[in-house]
């Protein structure tokens, strides 16, 4: 993939958050319910594209490069135990521990309860915007999937950040700083991940297996306990496997090449 389409990418990452947040100027609202359902949807894009083509393709590129399969898996770990410390241990407060953030419909107006979620869904966005220059590092097929993954994921991501940062304060400008963290997030991550797949073609399989221990957090850790929490409505089952589906359904599609 070409810097061009990097820098354009970098855009759409970085544009997305901003579009949300013009939402409720233009009285556009969503319900917590359907905010469930996109967060279930999202929930299904980063499992499908962790086990169908992040790991199949970790694990290949490592095989070809005669690299031993426990390498990948130390990616994975690394980066599920990253996310678990930086949550529990860094990202703390009094009376929120960790990342995990619950989506109200009513404003809590708890700054602590905003800046907690809203690093949490920063430090996300980063690994989001990293796997995009070692996905196409990896092959253009599994590249394209994991971008379109990831701006599709991001879209719920950037309402959840929206949400907690209306939720938390009655500062326009503390809520607007919130919208642009995670906004800059994601095309700062695609920014190291170009940096450090420069380093080698080593640094491919480590960094698929990092992502991928990454989004497997998010998805058991952050997501389905918010929704197991808030929601029980099968539907919100049915909008993870449609994700699932969407991302297989793209994997089979494109081309490998």
């Amino acid at each position: 993939m070409s810097m061009a389409d990097m820098y354009q990418w970098a855009i759409i990452t970085f544009a997305t958050p901003l579009i949300v947040a013009l939402l409720p100027a233009l009285r556009v609202q969503v319900s917590e319910r359907v905010l469930h359902l996109m967060l279930g949807f999202s929930v299904g894009i980063l499992g499908g594209v962790t086990f169908v083509d992040i790991l199949p393709e970790a694990f290949e590129f490592a095989a070809e490069m005669q690299l031993l399969p426990l390498y990948v898996s130390f990616g994975v770990a690394t980066g599920f135990f990253v996310l678990l410390v930086v949550e529990r241990y860094l990202l703390v407060t009094e009376e929120i521990h960790g990342g995990h953030f619950h989506i109200h419909g009513k404003p809590a107006l708890d700054p602590n309860h905003g800046l907690v979620g809203v690093s949490a869904l920063t430090v996300h966005g980063f690994m989001d915007g990293f796997v995009i220059p070692v996905g196409f590092s990896a092959g253009t097929a599994v590249g394209t999937v994991v971008t379109l993954a990831v701006v599709i994921h991001q879209i719920p991501d950037s309402f959840a950040a929206l949400s907690l940062a209306l939720s938390s304060t009655d500062n326009r400008r503390q809520a607007i700083l919130y919208v642009l963290a995670t906004a800059v997030d994601t095309p700062f991550g695609i920014a190291i991940g170009l940096i450090l797949v420069g380093l080698g073609e080593w640094v491919i399989p480590l960094g698929l297996g990092l992502c991928a221990g990454t989004f497997i957090y998010v998805s058991a850790v952050d997501l389905v306990p918010e929704l197991q929490h808030k929601s029980r409505s099968p539907l919100v089952v049915v909008s993870m496997v449609v994700g699932f589906l969407l991302i297989v359904i793209l994997s089979l599609l494109l081309p490998h090449v």
